[in-house]
């Protein structure tokens, strides 16, 4: 039977621990080896299934499974209820929510990828009008702006903001090229909480809304 000759001849991999004893089918072992493994960094922490990243000898960095916290993870999805999902669902409605402003298409998207790979939910405008529109239906916990936009600028935005007692502690980052001290001057008269640089360090960028946040 060629069915049954294809599950016999499949690849699999026995993973024995306490509280586990299961079959997992692979497409095929490559090489056994000794890893250094390290971590992924404070932005990356604490993702289920993946122990770190390690180094290869052509130099590509590769993340490293650990196929026994995978396991573990099926079996409490598979053993959830209904309240459980609810739950969930909860929790990923509360992540923290950042709105990007810029009206340059490809530096919006760049920097609101950005920010939700450090695992933030992020919406995008394209100038303070557009911005304010959003904000009115749902209002962001963290605001991050470019300062030249037609329609309204990023302090015209700012100054907005703080004027509303709904908005006004919204901590606003303002990510510009523009870096004279005049222009620094404005922004802080219009309420903005940090002025960054372009370009800008990505780590520089998250320390401040990580510590904006908290």
């Amino acid at each position: 039977d060629r069915r049954m000759s294809e599950r016999i001849t499949r690849t699999a991999l026995l993973i024995r621990e306490e509280d586990i004893n299961k079959v997992v089918y692979i497409q095929e072992i490559v090489d056994s080896r000794e890893l250094v493994i390290k971590s992924m960094g404070k932005y990356m922490s604490n993702i289920r299934g993946v122990s770190g990243a390690t180094i290869l000898g052509d130099g590509s960095v590769v993340p490293v499974l650990d196929i026994p916290e995978l396991l573990r993870t099926s079996s409490q999805s598979e053993e959830r209820t209904d309240d459980d999902d609810f739950e969930q669902a909860d929790v990923s409605i509360a992540l923290p929510t950042a709105l990007v402003v810029d009206d340059s298409l490809s530096a919006r998207r760049a920097l609101a990828q950005v920010v939700k790979d450090a695992g933030y939910d992020v919406r995008t405008a394209k100038d303070g009008l557009e911005a304010i529109e959003i904000i009115d239906k749902k209002i962001p916990d963290i605001l991050l702006v470019d300062m030249e936009m037609p329609r309204m600028n990023g302090m015209e935005l700012t100054s907005h903001v703080r004027a509303n007692p709904d908005t006004s502690d919204i901590p606003v980052i303002m990510v510009t090229s523009r870096s004279t001290a005049k222009h620094r001057e404005q922004a802080k008269s219009s309420g903005v909480n940090i002025h960054l640089t372009k370009p800008f360090s990505e780590d520089d960028l998250l320390d401040h809304i990580s510590k904006l946040l908290n």
